[in-house]
């Protein structure tokens, strides 16, 4: 028989196995978890400036606003076509047609018009921020707009043309003359911009209009 202090210890021990064991396996189940790279947080950029308006540019009677927040656009191109910088070069797409001069261009150019929408009165002309020698005319045909004297949707509108100032993010006004009868207004541009049609607030349509 054995002594009973032999038991003791004998019980003593496989107690103390059985306690390591479990700690073991505690331990294993509640590891903390391997650290994980910290998941990358993409910064949305600012929306890009948006225009302030298509044909209701036109129906409101009131002049653009500052730049107000995006409305989701892809630009398509209307017309591509190489303008010589010595020779007389006309390029048209859409309602719009660019009348180049011998000295307009210091090189010859690849010349678009771009736009986002058929019905709205907003273009993009490249190569974006060519300077020209001589003033290059953009002629605007706005036959059933609003400011079309002859459309039931008139509303006495006087057209102006704004280009996008990119440094100070606004509307400047381009000066221009109205040929009602043929329906077209025209500019003389500086240099390749964005430009949008709108109408000048005030204005009241004129009853001599149609003979101007």
């Amino acid at each position: 028989m054995r002594h009973p202090h032999a038991i003791a210890i004998g019980v003593s021990l496989a107690l103390l196995l059985s306690l390591a064991a479990a700690g073991c396996s505690r331990s294993t189940l509640t590891a903390p978890a391997p650290e994980t790279a910290p998941v990358s947080q993409e910064v949305t950029p600012p929306p890009p400036p948006s225009r302030l308006a298509g044909p209701s540019i036109l129906s409101t009677g009131t002049q653009l606003p500052p730049i107000l927040p995006v409305v989701t656009q892809s630009w398509y191109v209307l017309t591509a076509k190489v303008a010589r910088k010595d020779e007389v070069t006309v390029v048209s797409g859409g309602r719009y047609q660019l009348s180049f001069e011998r000295g307009s261009l210091d090189k010859d150019a690849l010349i678009t018009i771009e736009e986002y929408d058929n019905d709205i009165l907003d273009i993009q002309l490249g190569p974006h921020g060519t300077v020209f020698g001589e003033p290059v005319l953009l002629s605007i045909d706005f036959t059933g707009t609003t400011a079309d004297p002859g459309s039931i949707w008139a509303d006495g509108s006087e057209l102006v043309v704004y280009w996008l100032n990119e440094k100070t993010n606004l509307w400047e006004e381009v000066p221009g003359t109205t040929d009602w009868a043929r329906r077209r207004h025209n500019v003389r541009l500086e240099h390749f911009s964005r430009y949008v049609v709108g109408g000048k607030a005030g204005w009241k349509q004129q009853p001599d209009r149609e003979q101007d």
